[in-house]
Order: structure tokens, then C-alpha cells, then sequence
């Protein structure tokens, strides 16, 4: 995971987060889900408080936020597998409401706009997808806006389903969050980050986004070469 911050998009300006230290020493923690490839909320929460040493700002603690629980997730690895072992032990699926806001909007493949919950109440989705209840799962396009927050400060955030349960602890440090899930993205990042005046860049995937050459080309897709 990196986060880069843009004096210019010419700059070069990239900060790495290297955050295994920081999950190893929490190992013994909920951090990924039994059923499923991703990790949990507690394990994005982690991470975020390594971004916000990097960024130089201060994380929350997590009894600031409002807590919700879904209970009875079969993930991915249940799935693919239909381990009886797996269906007897599902997981539930932690996740914490944004402070300033809990609103967002996002644009589907076919171009339609919703508006949505960051933090969504799935308590009654079937068990497999009970993880969307995290910035309205996968789509090309969303957008979050905090009134809280009025120094203009926004990011983008480059992603595929890894970063969902990142996102809502960016929510209060931000007045914008514009995300991009680049394997349905159309367009130029670059250019994007240009128009909408942008000051910080995420790129926020997991170890799969490298070892799959039809992702790297995706991602490579929509930021332009010499951009």
C-alpha cells in the first residue's frame, strides 16, 4: 500500500506505508475475516493508524465511532471451497460509522448515480455479499463529501474491494474522498486529479493486484504513460 501526496501531479513526491510490522504485532487479533481473502475492519483500522503517522495527522480511536456488527458472512474462500467446516464457523463483519458524515454517492457500470449509506446496513443481505456493506461495495466511480470539514482537503483513492473497509476511517480527515475502482474506471486518473484540484493520491490494493497481469494492465490503463 502507498499513499502519495502531490505538491504538483509532476511531483514525485511518494510515501510508502509498510504495514506488516504493525499487523504482526496484532496477529493474534480478528484482523482477516475465516471465510473470506479480505481483511476486517480492525485490520484496515491498523493500517490507517500507519497512514496517519506517514500523513502526520491523528487517528481516531475506534470507541470514537459508532460500532455495527453483521453477523452470519460467508466469504470467498467458502465460496470457492463449500467447506462444511467454514459454513459451521462463519464470521461477522465488523464495521465502524464515520463521525461527520455516513452519506455518499457512487456511479454504477451503467452509469447510474445512488445515493448510499459509507457505512450500510446489510443485516439482511444474503451471507456472501455481507461484505459490501463498506462504501457500497465495487463501482467505477463514488464520491463522499463531509460537511464537517471545510478546508477544502480531498484525495483519491485507487482501489479495488481491499480498500472498502479502509475508506470510512479517511472520511473524517478529508472534506472529499473521490474513490476509483480501476478495473471498471473509464478515463484518466491523472487527468482527474488535475481537474478536481486534488492534493493526495492513494493506490490501495492488495498483494493480488500485483501478481495478476490483466489487473497491472488495468491500473496501467488509466494512468496514462508520461502522465
Amino acid at each position: 500500500y502507498y499513499y502519495k501526496s502531490l505538491e504538483t501531479l509532476a511531483g514525485d513526491q511518494v510515501r510508502t506505508i509498510p504495514i506488516y510490522d504493525t499487523l504482526l504485532a496484532h496477529k493474534d487479533e480478528y484482523l482477516y475475516f475465516k471465510t473470506d481473502h479480505h481483511w476486517t475492519a480492525l485490520g484496515a483500522y491498523y493500517a490507517y493508524t500507519d497512514w496517519a503517522a506517514v500523513k502526520g495527522v491523528t487517528p481516531h480511536s475506534l470507541d470514537q465511532f459508532e460500532k455495527k456488527e453483521f453477523p452470519g458472512f460467508l466469504g470467498s474462500y467458502y465460496s470457492t471451497l463449500q467447506s462444511e467446516e467454514l459454513r459451521s464457523h462463519p464470521d461477522t463483519v465488523e464495521a465502524y460509522v464515520p463521525m461527520g458524515v455516513n452519506t455518499m454517492q457512487f456511479t454504477q457500470t451503467d452509469g447510474q448515480t445512488l445515493n448510499w449509506n459509507i457505512i450500510n446496513d446489510v443485516s439482511n443481505y444474503q451471507a456472501g455479499v455481507k461484505y459490501s456493506c463498506f462504501v457500497a461495495g465495487d463501482n467505477p466511480y463514488s464520491i463522499i463529501e463531509n460537511p464537517a470539514i471545510t478546508d477544502g482537503s480531498s484525495c483519491v483513492v485507487v482501489k479495488e474491494s481491499f480498500a472498502n473497509a479502509f475508506i470510512p476511517f479517511l472520511v473524517d480527515h478529508y472534506e472529499t474522498i473521490h474513490i476509483i475502482d480501476y478495473r471498471y474506471y473509464q478515463g484518466s486518473v491523472t487527468d482527474f486529479v488535475r481537474e478536481n484540484q486534488v492534493q493526495d493520491v492513494f493506490f490501495l490494493n492488495s498483494l493480488d493486484a500485483i501478481g495478476d497481469v490483466d489487473m497491472m494492465n488495468r491500473m496501467a490503463s488509466i494512468l496514462p504513460e508520461g502522465e
